[in-house]
């Protein structure tokens, strides 16, 4: 039996999860994650937000079954969106918890995190655990998906400031009823954050670096077939491929729906966006915060939240260094060029999330992205082929043991 340690229990680690349980692949699973239980970070995201619904479609899961979840709603939850249908916060969540109990993962998570890993030279990695332990397992998948924050140029000497500290708790729960709250961002998530809170009583002024783009989602769905990733993955140069990627993605966006809402709150006077603007410092002034911008015009509010993204770099990843300095492989601006299972050559250890992009292209990050991941590794724990298991429709094969998850609701 093969012993596989899956640091990190979001959505990447619960579709690998669940994808070895389904394939009923000979494998003994641990997931360690210091909240000690799956999807913590998702869950608070989407509150901190508000998020209504999900900008996948319903097809778009952890489970290996992609119609799984639409099976599980009976049409209760979905959104009609532009021909595809989106599932509501709700049925997300039910759909996942449902899935979680039925492939019995519900206490598989260890409450503990990662310091670091040591690369033994037969490829096997030692995990040291933050409760002072460690594992030595037969292979590793990173699913941390851990993003560095990417700070606007006018904020970094404000990094240490209470003000600054503010934009880490960007969550409409702390909305100053009545007050002024400054975003700054021109992505979803700003969006998401500016209704939320002007939608509970503030005044808010969006900053925005370029106009806010509209788009059904952030990667164009012809990425999901073969005809743009085919190329993508017989091309040889590393960079190339990366250049692509960001081609492809392209920055934030937002969808129609949350661009007519935005519209609405702007018509009612209660949001400001002012777009083509960058900041360029900030200063505070008792219990506020000052705003200076590069049209000249500074913003006096109560609070400051950030919500500029983030981006993955291996080479500043904790987790990764002993990859990176024992055994190396090419790294485009942070993003390493993996094995076709996903492991980092060499090794076995797995990366999934957008951390594995180079290989499965700019849809790696997303939900349909994580669950290619798990069919691959899953695929190399087998012994069989991971670029033909990720090329196959899945669909009922995937799981026939989940089949009463139909109407389970």
């Amino acid at each position: 039996m093969t012993s596989i340690l899956i640091v990190g229990a979001g959505p990447a680690g619960l579709a690998c999860a669940t994808t070895l349980t389904c394939q009923r692949v000979d494998a003994d699973v641990e997931v360690v994650d210091p909240s000690g239980t799956w999807m913590a970070a998702w869950h608070r995201r989407f509150a901190a937000q508000d998020i209504p619904n999900l900008r996948s479609p319903a097809v778009h899961h952890p489970h290996p079954d992609p119609f799984g979840m639409l099976e599980f709603a009976a049409g209760k939850g979905l959104i009609a969106s532009g021909g595809t249908q989106l599932p509501t916060t709700g049925l997300f969540d039910a759909f996942v918890d449902e899935m979680i109990e039925r492939r019995g993962l519900t206490d598989r998570v260890t409450p503990t995190g990662v310091t670091g890993l040591r690369i033994h030279t037969d490829g096997r990695a030692e995990v040291r655990l933050t409760d002072g332990s460690s594992r030595q397992p037969d292979r590793v998948v990173l699913a941390t998906n851990a993003r560095r924050s990417l700070v606007p140029d006018g904020l970094r000497d404000a990094a240490g400031t209470e003000v600054f500290a503010d934009t880490e708790r960007a969550n409409v729960a702390n909305t100053p009823v009545g007050g002024h709250v400054v975003i700054v961002g021109g992505g979803l998530s700003a969006a998401h954050l500016a209704i939320g809170a002007a939608r509970r009583g503030a005044r808010v002024t969006m900053l925005a670096r370029r106009r806010l783009r509209v788009r059904r989602f952030d990667t164009d769905p012809s990425w999901l077939g073969p005809r743009k990733r085919r190329p993508f993955e017989q091309e040889p140069d590393a960079f190339i491929r990366r250049r692509t990627i960001d081609t492809a993605r392209g920055g934030g966006s937002v969808p129609a729906r949350v661009r007519r809402d935005l519209d609405r709150c702007i018509e009612a006077g209660v949001i400001d966006l002012r777009e083509r603007v960058e900041v360029v410092g900030c200063d505070a002034i008792g219990h506020r915060v000052r705003v200076r911008c590069t049209d000249d015009r500074a913003v006096l509010a109560d609070a400051m939240w950030c919500a500029t993204g983030g981006r993955i770099d291996v080479g500043l990843d904790p987790l990764c260094q002993d990859l990176v300095t024992s055994f190396p492989t090419t790294i485009a601006h942070g993003l390493p060029d993996l094995a076709a299972d996903l492991s980092w050559p060499g090794t076995r250890v797995h990366l999934s999330g957008f951390g594995a992009a180079l290989r499965l292209g700019p849809t790696a990050g997303n939900l349909v992205g994580q669950r290619r991941a798990a069919l691959r590794i899953a695929a190399a724990v087998r012994g069989d082929d991971p670029v033909r298991s990720d090329r196959i429709a899945t669909g009922r094969g995937a799981c026939p043991d989940d089949h009463d998850l139909v109407g389970a609701r």
